[in-house]
């Protein structure tokens, strides 16, 4: 598996994000990226971008009936330290912060892609901008930026044997 962390094409970008987002993967074991159920869609090695897709589901409602803020600001979170991840072979990274803008509500139900961009990998500091889109309408529901560290402590290979 260590061939996959020297990543150098578009097929082996989208093979790692296969491998990492599989239900056996790592990522997908336990937890609430597991019950958000994250479905790859699309990476782009030359962009430097990664989209995911989330369906809204009803446990992650807030009183009104819509997707609580925690919920998607935890989507961005996710697809923003997947994409992290793969530049960062190995390393742990930690969220050093993350700013969200909610433009709109997102009903029950409803699918939305995430697509991260990553503006700056640098050897400590990432930073990226992202947006969350009906994959139906593409209608623009948020937007969010963050900045990652990348660790010298190692972790777990979270991709599935």
């Amino acid at each position: 598996m260590e061939a996959l962390w020297k990543t150098e094409t578009q097929k082996d970008m989208e093979y790692w994000f296969q491998k990492v987002l599989e239900p056996e993967a790592y990522v997908l074991k336990k937890g609430i990226i597991a019950s958000m159920n994250p479905q790859f869609v699309q990476c782009s090695y030359e962009q430097k971008t990664l989209t995911i897709e989330f369906m809204v589901q009803q446990w992650q409602l807030n009183p009104e009936g819509i997707l609580h803020g925690g919920v998607l600001v935890t989507a961005f979170d996710t697809v923003f330290g997947l994409l992290c991840h793969y530049y960062s072979k190995q390393n742990m990274i930690n969220t050093i912060e993350i700013s969200t803008t909610f433009l709109k509500p997102v009903p029950e139900n409803c699918k939305y892609c995430i697509t991260v961009t990553a503006n700056h990998i640098g050897r400590t500091i990432t930073s990226m901008t992202a947006e969350a889109r009906s994959s139906e309408t593409k209608l623009l529901l948020a937007t969010a930026s963050t900045s990652f560290m990348r660790l010298e402590q190692k972790f777990v290979d979270i991709l599935p044997k």
